[in-house]
């Protein structure tokens, strides 16, 4: 992916439900060698956009904090192919 602009998403209602979506996909990514990315509110936020600054395939994230990064510009969504609503 390129910077700032990942391929797939997931959306999730909770911070705890990115979680546990990111752990049961993590084995998942490094197998097929795709960068996961989380953001979430009550995290660091520069942390998070760093990760999509370093090209994550996949963004798992809560709704306010992907508006967030989008607001900011560290992340569009125009590459999206997958979306998937949890």
């Amino acid at each position: 992916a390129e910077p700032r602009q990942p391929l797939a998403l997931v959306l999730v209602p909770t911070r705890e439900l990115a979680q546990q979506v990111t752990d049961a996909l993590t084995p998942y990514a490094r197998s097929v060698k795709l960068r996961l990315a989380t953001v979430v509110g009550g995290m660091p936020i520069g942390r998070q956009a760093s990760a999509l600054r370093g090209g994550a395939e996949v963004v798992v994230a809560t709704p306010g904090r992907l508006k967030d990064l989008i607001d900011r510009g560290d992340c569009r969504l125009n590459q999206v192919a997958i979306t998937v609503l949890d």
